[in-house]
């Protein structure tokens, strides 16, 4: 360990020295000295939280230090890179499969698209895959933009006025400048963090309801929804308006949840989550908190239906305050709904100074202008409204010039005039007109990047204001740097090496001796009873015993570590943390403050590791510092470096503890199981050729010396990668002695988190925690109340519920097999037919009962039988069946409509359109025309799609099908010769009736009509009435056997839950165990982690390193000089720093060890750990991770309440080292630990020992035998060069010194 603290240090020291560090540290802890110090006096806390984001290393890296640290330029390209790339994906847009379901909801048709090539479900999949992509954008573009918000919102903060102008005398900005930068800058924040990829491909119409503040937007969103009565989504309380925007959606049951949070939506009572909320933000608000941040967009989901994929968005008042939420939902909006009163004060309001000026700023700036739906509803009667129609559409051309303005409505709700006909009529009108809105493109990228000016602007202003308004901490900064390498050149290892030898000690002490303290003790009752009252069962009291001496052990690490860490680096880093106010008494015990250490670790991380894509390894020392060095800065941090130290201890220690501890139970012989990783290490160290490096580099001077010293370091790295890579410590699980031990020693104390022993009878008892957490488990509670819910329910709400109750089985299930097999098989298809009914049941079927047939004829067809052909001699290629077509489309028999796709080269969408056009007239009968050079009796593909879909379909019952037969008098077309067109009898779950009709000879369309179209349609509505009473029926059949599932579910489950602590216990070792034994046994290492081989650099790279050699000013003649005389070149005088390179070479392969030790952990714990936590906590009937929550809740919640002293105290912190203990990050930081431990050694023996020794001015294996000597030591085996070195110390201190092999330590 002492070693391990050299080596860090050393990597301090040698990045601390460098000038560009140097400024880079001290821009990067600029935001902690703002938060810590008296600063906060002079700089408001947003601007504080500004500039410790804006200074973040992971960002800061790019940036220019010198020039301009708050400029984000590359990071800027790198999302513009990612833009253009998402452009290129968009281009050809989503397949007409994929528009069909948002309008229609229907069910996927098995993976079949409407575009022949089959290219749709590829372009969904990317959509889908986008969605990870932009989360990586969306953080990146909210670093840059959300800081520069916080900054500016403190310059414009009240009572800020001498720091403003401070600001705005560095810099050439104005007080406007800084406003119109945040409005800017504050939307592009809000529209990037709501923005949802999926959503921004799907057909929808989004009309945003603006208006002045307090005039009932809410109140008539909730009368649009509930088709003219209140449907009590949106609050409408006086004073509790709309805080932010909120987009309302419809859905078979309500929800709520926040743009920005990915957890998903909560169900619940709409109004209640919204009034919640908007009391929250509103509070922030009146105190003036409310910033950037905490722009957001609620999502709240509604049950109403309207004609085509429509969503509200209700923006909160207009006013200055709400700037930001306004712009947000107009750039996202497809139309403009101002809500407003009389004219005349709707005048007075859009006038310079009026409460709605701001509106018409807004809207100028959109670029894309807006049509604009007037709705007056506030306190208007419909006779005003009549008379003044024309006055609001003049209005509105005046002040909106550019956009289109539609025709004003009247929607008081409220009057007394207004029938409940007339109400659902306006509803209907109102949902026409938004249904026409623009197709509007939301792009977040396009937005950011519009305002990347305004961005490189600002930044340039924020350097030239710190510089100048900072100059006392630009100085006091370098001299704390200064103090800090003092510290490190200076630093004095003998507290290092106490904390070493406790922590050796603890790890090899007397079972024995121990167990006898313990027995004497009145400190440890557990102990002290448990071994005094001769229990039954020894050998679960040694387990018990064992489990507590573990606890203490990891409780002693992890303090120690911690107290290692302050004095090594708690001391190093002290200058600094002194310049930044953070003194002692700080939280934790280095002094310190947890974000200072973290912010400093990170800068050694992440300074020199930008990356523009052109780093060449065998040129650019840069690459080696991003790929490999920097890798092991995280360990400079008190939290990382903690576990790994605890890990570097506990996973060998404990394995002979456990065999001492339960020897001295049972009274056998004790037999400490040797790792076969130590033997073979040891076998390997023994191996190591170092005599043939030594023997290449004897009797070569100047040069040749010098490119012979490379070699041999590059080979010396060869030799530690075939060991590392040998030891299977970075690749394997199985035979990994350290992960094998590492996992048994998790899954051991993980039973101590749920159960453990009596102290008075021995016997198993549930842990505070477990009792805790069985009285708070809501599954069980939930899944009754789910099912009262479905009892309940009605038919369009079943799906819903079930899915929520079958989430919580599933999650539950995770510890019975039986019931997860059962479930994954059967639940699945139940859920989606209960989906797919729920979709037949929600299709909105507009217009009246006297609606008339649709035609349904694409472009293709239509201009077939409209327009002459060349290839048919200037005529009309059908003229038969274009005269049947104009006789149905001008007929007076029947109400017929035509529905045209947009384009002639937009076949495909012809079905998408042909489905919104029906749903939107409400017809229950349809006649669709067949190309007439058709050649096939049997349905197409294409057709065979839309029949499917027409299939699902209840309100539409009957459609006509009419084609002239290509062997017309031949061949009869009848649904008995041609079944495939009867889907009804193919699909099942079908309610369409489909006619086929042969046109052409003796077809006449009047008899058509009459005698088939018109009883079709007399009889529609009852059908589609008959269809929907069906699928209900199945719905409730469903239901039914679906409650009847839950319920012996729960039953199970609840007897599960009703298990003791005994119980318990017999799981841990036989049911569970055997679980956890077969992830161990059958785990697989991805290829990834085999593929990731270690990379060394080359002897031609290290040659090219300046600082690797050093060369004198004077030359000097060669023996060629004198032979050859004046014409010969002198030599010049230059010799290889060959513990600088190897210092270098230390860190690139241990960075590497580090990096691949990670990898393989993070791997083991998710297949192996993750399941091992589902599987305990389904238990408790919740996931691992509502497990973990939960721990972490009550952990909290005990340490403030509970007295840290009281029994009841010692157990919380047990409980928080065990919740430490089983963390992923610290699982990984322990095995981290547990590789260095057993492969520091072949890195002492390989990397280290320097081939050249300046004493004897030659090659010499002194180093080597010496290190060698060392490492073998650390792995208990024995060198008779290290004992012949013990008996020289011991016969002659001064021989011993004489003889000792030169070290670079």
């Amino acid at each position: 360990m002492l070693h391990v603290l050299k080596v860090l240090m050393a990597y301090i020291h040698k990045e601390t020295q460098d000038a560009q560090f140097k400024t880079f540290l001290g821009f990067a802890v600029l935001g902690n000295h703002l938060l810590s110090t008296e600063a906060v006096k002079d700089y408001p806390l947003a601007m504080c939280h500004g500039f410790l984001a804006l200074t973040k290393p992971e960002y800061l890296c790019y940036a220019d230090c010198d020039g301009n640290f708050a400029s984000r330029a590359a990071v800027i390209a790198q999302i513009r890179k990612a833009s253009k790339r998402r452009v290129e994906d968009a281009e050809v847009g989503v397949d007409a499969s994929a528009r069909l379901e948002a309008l229609m909801g229907a069910e996927p048709i098995g993976g079949k698209t409407m575009a022949a090539s089959g290219e749709g479900d590829t372009k969904v999949g990317q959509e889908l895959s986008h969605s990870k992509e932009y989360t990586a954008d969306k953080d990146a573009m909210l670093s840059i933009l959300e800081p520069y918000c916080d900054i500016l919102e403190g310059l414009l903060a009240k009572k800020q006025d001498q720091l403003r102008a401070r600001f705005l005398k560095a810099t050439k900005l104005t007080e406007g400048d800084l406003k119109d930068i945040h409005r800017k800058l504050g939307v592009v924040a809000a529209m990037v963090k709501v923005f949802s990829p999926i959503d921004a491909r799907r057909s929808l119409k989004l009309p945003a309801f603006v208006g002045p503040e307090s005039y009932g937007k809410s109140t008539l969103i909730n009368h649009i929804v509930g088709r003219g009565t209140d449907s009590d989504v949106m609050p409408t309380d006086p004073g509790m308006g709309t805080q932010v925007v909120c987009k309302v959606s419809p859905s078979s049951s309500e929800s709520f949840r926040l743009a920005s949070d990915e957890q998903g939506a909560r169900k619940g009572n709409v109004k209640e989550m919204l009034a919640e909320i908007n009391k929250l933000m509103k509070a922030k608000s009146d105190k003036g908190e409310l910033g950037i941040r905490d722009m957001d967009m609620i999502l709240a989901q509604k049950e109403f239906h309207p004609p085509v994929p429509m969503e509200f968005l209700d923006v909160p008042g207009i006013k200055e305050s709400t700037a930001f939420h306004t712009s947000l939902a107009l750039s996202m909006a497809s139309s403009l709904v101002l809500v407003c009163g009389q004219v005349e004060k709707l005048s007075t309001q859009l006038d310079d100074g009026g409460d709605l000026q701001l509106l018409k700023d807004i809207v100028k700036e959109l670029g894309e202008p807006l049509p604009i739906q007037c709705v007056v509803s506030f306190r208007v009667s419909g006779t005003y409204f009549t008379k003044n129609r024309d006055n609001y559409m003049n209005l509105l051309k005046v002040k909106f010039p550019g956009c289109e303005i539609r025709e004003p409505l009247w929607m008081d709700f409220f009057d007394e005039g207004m029938s409940q006909a007339q109400k659902e009529h306006q509803v209907d009108v109102f949902m026409q007109v938004a249904a026409q809105g623009i197709d509007r493109v939301i792009d977040p990228y396009k937005k950011f990047l519009e305002s990347v000016d305004d961005m490189n602007r600002f930044a340039t202003a924020i350097h030239e204001f710190t510089v100048q308004d900072l100059t006392e901490y630009q100085s006091t900064k370098d001299t704390a740097i200064a103090s800090m390498l003092e510290c490190i050149e200076g630093y004095d290892t003998a507290d290092g090496r106490k904390v070493e030898t406790r922590l050796s000690e603890a790890m090899g002490f007397d079972v024995g001796d121990f167990l006898k303290d313990v027995r004497s003790s009145d400190a440890y009752p557990r102990f002290h009873v448990g071994l005094a009252s001769e229990m039954k069962n020894p050998v679960t009291i040694a387990n018990a015993l064992l489990i507590d001496c573990r606890l203490a052990t990891m409780s002693w690490l992890v303090t120690q570590g911690r107290e290692l860490h302050y004095q090594s680096f708690g001391e190093v880093y002290s200058p600094v943390a002194e310049m930044c106010g953070i003194t002692e008494g700080m939280p934790d015990q280095a002094g310190v403050s947890k974000a200072f250490v973290s912010r400093v670790s990170q800068a050694y991380e992440c300074f020199n590791t930008q990356d523009d894509g052109k780093l060449n390894k065998e040129e650019d020392m840069q690459y080696w510092m991003k790929e490999c060095c920097c890798k092991i800065a995280p360990y400079l941090d008190t939290t990382p470096f903690t576990w790994f130290v605890t890990g570097f201890y506990i996973v060998v220690g404990d394995s002979k503890n456990k065999t001492a501890m339960l020897s001295q139970i049972q009274k056998v012989n004790p037999v400490v199981r040797e790792w076969s990783s130590k033997g073979r290490m040891a076998g390997h160290l023994r191996d190591i050729k170092f005599g043939d490096w030594v023997m290449k580099c004897e009797g070569l001077t100047g040069r040749d010396l010098i490119d012979k010293q490379f070699e041999v370091m590059e080979e010396c790295c060869e030799t530690f990668r075939e060991i590392a890579e040998a030891s299977h410590f970075l690749d394997e699980v199985k035979g990994n002695d350290c992960m094998e031990e590492l996992l048994e020693f998790s899954y051991v104390m993980m039973e101590r988190i749920f159960a453990k022993k009596n102290i008075h009878d021995a016997t198993w008892e549930w842990t505070d925690f477990a009792k805790w957490l069985k009285k708070n488990a809501g599954g069980p509670h939930e899944l009754r109340a789910k099912s009262a819910q479905l009892a309940k329910a009605e038919p369009t709400e079943v799906a819903g519920i079930s899915r929520e109750a079958y989430e919580l089985m599933k999650t539950a299930s995770k510890s019975s097999v039986t019931w997860k097999t059962r479930l994954d098989r059967d639940m699945p298809e139940c859920m989606e037919e209960l989906q797919a009914c729920t979709r037949r049941l929600q299709s909105h079927w507009g217009g009246s009962a006297s609606a008339g047939a649709a035609l349904l004829i694409s472009h293709s067809v239509k201009e077939s039988l409209t327009k002459a052909s060349g290839l048919s001699g200037g005529r009309i290629a059908f003229p038969e069946t274009a005269k049947i077509y104009n006789e149905l489309t001008c007929g007076e028999h029947c109400k017929v409509s035509v529905q045209e796709a947009p384009g002639p080269n937009q076949e495909d969408s012809f079905i998408a359109h042909a489905f919104e056009y029906i749903a939107r007239t409400g017809s229950h009968v349809a006649i669709y025309m067949r190309r007439p050079d058709t050649q096939t009796y049997d349905p197409l593909d294409r057709e065979k799609i839309f029949l499917e879909k027409l299939a699902t379909q209840p309100h539409l019952t009957h459609l006509f099908v009419l084609w002239t037969p290509s062997q017309a008098g031949t061949k009869p077309w009848t649904i008995a010769d041609s079944p495939k067109w009867d889907v009804a009898k193919e699909k099942v779950g079908s309610y369409l009736r489909v006619d086929i009709v042969a046109i052409g000879g003796e077809f006449k369309v009047e008899d058509f009509l009459k005698n088939q179209v018109v009883p079709a349609i007399s009889v529609g509505a009852a059908s589609a009435k008959a269809n929907l009473d069906h699928i209900a029926r199945d719905v409730f059949k469903i239901r039914n056997d679906f409650r009847s599932v839950v319920s012996e579910f729960r039953t199970d489950m609840e007897s599960t839950m009703n298990t003791t602590a005994a119980m318990f216990h017999d799981s841990m070792t036989r049911g569970i165990r055997k679980d956890f034994d077969n992830l161990c046994s059958n785990l697989k290492v991805p290829k990834r982690a085999k593929d990731l081989k270690f990379q060394i650099p080359s002897k031609g790279f290290l040659a090219k390193v300046p600082e690797f050699t050093d060369r004198a000013v004077d030359r000097l003649a060669s023996d060629a000089a004198e032979s050859k005389g004046d014409d010969a070149e002198d030599v010049a005088v230059e010799v290889c720093m060959e513990l600088l390179a190897r210092a270098f070479l230390f860190n690139v392969m241990l960075g590497q060890v580090m990096s691949m030790a990670r990898f393989l952990a993070r791997h083991t714990y998710e297949k192996v750990l993750d399941p091992l936590l589902d599987n305990i906590a389904g238990k408790f009937f919740m996931s691992g991770k509502d497990l973990m929550s939960s721990l972490k809740e009550y952990v909290i919640s005990k340490e403030t309440s509970v007295d840290s002293e009281a029994p009841a105290g010692m157990e919380v912190r047990k409980m928080r080292l065990l919740m430490d203990m089983a963390d992923k990050s610290n699982f990984e930081h322990m095995y981290v630990g547990c590789v260095i431990y057993m492969l520091m050694p072949a890195l002492y023996a390989t990397i280290i020992p320097c081939v050249y020794n300046p004493d004897s001015a030659g090659a010499s294996d002194e180093a080597f035998r010496y290190n060698i000597a060392r490492a073998r030591s650390m792995v208990g085996d024995h060198d008779p060069w290290d004992q012949l070195q013990s008996l020289l110390s011991q016969a002659s201190q001064r021989a011993s010194e004489a003889i000792r092999p030169y070290s670079p330590f």
